[in-house]
């Protein structure tokens, strides 16, 4: 059996190789999305409606579009990833995709973009927090805090808190974490709903740059430092894993990941012991 970790080096050099172009066609294909004044519109009220977004008859409501156009539309733009798009009993909810913005404005100033910080720098947006060793995240683990960072998003908080680190890890999909933690029967949707168990939902004013809270601050410091230890040349999943796992000496009020972990069943002394032995 391949190795996840070999799996993810190998990914890291086929995207270095293949970027610049994949980008270009990227952002050209979500131009092109854009190109319509009735999408537009669409971005418009969303972008105002955010983070709560609009179900579609309220978009239909407000911009009098004909329902088989405007399905035509929300579909187009879904596909490009400027919206994301939420069942809520028989309605759907469509909200404006910051991160796909974000990264647009980044690839016309700079022409780097999220995606291609695991061949550059990392560099956080955010003036709040500054990590050395972020420039040795896996495309892998940046993908999740990225998820993470959407997950404050939607449930409306004003910070990354450790929970959402352990959600962007289920999120991700495919990562050596992720694969660990199936294993034990954890999956998205069962984290998700004890994170919002126990944090429930705040009042909805989350900055575009989300900042981390402290205890995600030192998780993700923790995972560097896990990687010097084992002395590798990149920070994975696995080290955000550990990070998160370390949190456990923390107070109870702070250690939501770790308390979700628990609701679930997982012996956390094992989940480490294994993934010790995994990186040895």
């Amino acid at each position: 059996m391949i190795s996840p970790v070999i799996i993810d080096m190998a990914n890291y050099f086929y995207y270095s190789r293949n970027m610049v172009d994949f980008d270009t066609a990227r952002y050209a294909d979500i131009f092109a999305a854009l190109g319509s004044q009735a999408r537009l519109a669409i971005m418009q009220l969303l972008f105002a409606a955010y983070p709560e977004g609009m179900t579609v008859g309220e978009i239909q409501k407000k911009l009098k579009i004909p329902s088989s156009t405007l399905s035509h539309h929300l579909e187009k733009l879904r596909v490009e990833g400027l919206v994301n798009c939420t069942k809520q009993k028989q309605f759907l909810r469509y909200s404006a995709n910051t991160k796909t913005i974000e990264d647009l404005l980044s690839f016309l100033d700079r022409g780097k973009v999220r995606s291609d910080r695991a061949t550059t720098p990392f560099r956080s947006t955010s003036d709040r927090f500054h990590l050395k060793g972020f420039e040795k995240f896996t495309q892998k683990a940046i993908a999740a805090i990225d998820i993470a960072r959407d997950e404050s998003r939607r449930l409306g908080h004003s910070y990354v808190g450790t929970e959402q680190i352990l959600v962007g890890l289920m999120g991700e999909g495919s990562s050596f974490a992720f694969q660990l933690l199936t294993c034990l029967g954890v999956n998205l949707e069962n984290v998700k709903q004890e994170e919002e168990k126990i944090i429930g939902r705040g009042k909805g004013l989350t900055p575009v740059d989300v900042p981390f809270s402290l205890e995600a601050k030192q998780v993700l410091q923790i995972a560097v430092e896990e990687s010097q230890q084992l002395s590798v040349e990149y920070v994975g999943t696995e080290h955000l894993l550990l990070g998160l796992l370390k949190e456990r000496t923390q107070a109870p009020a702070q250690r939501v990941a770790i308390r979700i972990l628990q609701n679930l069943g997982v012996d956390l002394v094992s989940l480490e012991q294994q993934l010790r032995q995994a990186l040895a």
